[in-house]
């Protein structure tokens, strides 16, 4: 799917750049554009509510799924898996500076002396974990 099957279904549309749009989120009541939507070079759909709506809420609520903001696999006839289509260097680095940021505010923290609760420990955990696959993944990058 493009991203124009999902704008068609959106209201008050409005161009931001290449590829990149705002609009009045589907899944609650909004009085003006708090979705963003992009579309990837890859196919890929991209949204997020800043009002805090899920992916999925917002595009239940114009009848799509979450597989429809991606473009179709391959199919894999003779046996093998699908071909995957890695993420640009650009799209890494931006991942790992999100995860950085996770962890830097936690460690600051933890600097401070502030008590770091069970929910944000696991999400240190999990920004680790992340941060050494994307390093993994841009030591392998083109």
């Amino acid at each position: 799917m493009s991203a124009d099957a999902l704008l068609t279904r959106l209201e008050r549309v409005r161009g931001k750049g290449p590829s990149k749009w705002v609009a009045r989120c589907p899944a609650h009541k909004d009085r003006g554009p708090s979705l963003s939507v992009r579309e990837l070079d890859t196919g890929v759909v991209l949204v997020h509510c800043f009002a805090g709506c899920s992916v999925d809420d917002v595009v239940a609520a114009v009848g799509l799924r979450v597989d429809d903001l991606f473009p179709p696999r391959p199919a894999a006839g003779d046996g093998r898996p699908p071909v995957r289509r890695p993420f640009s260097t650009r799209e890494l680095l931006d991942a790992l500076a999100r995860e950085l940021g996770v962890a830097w505010v936690i460690l600051a923290d933890v600097a401070a002396g502030r008590e770091i609760c069970k929910k944000a420990r696991a999400r240190a955990a999990l920004a680790r974990d992340r941060c050494a696959g994307l390093i993994d993944e841009l030591r392998h990058a083109r």
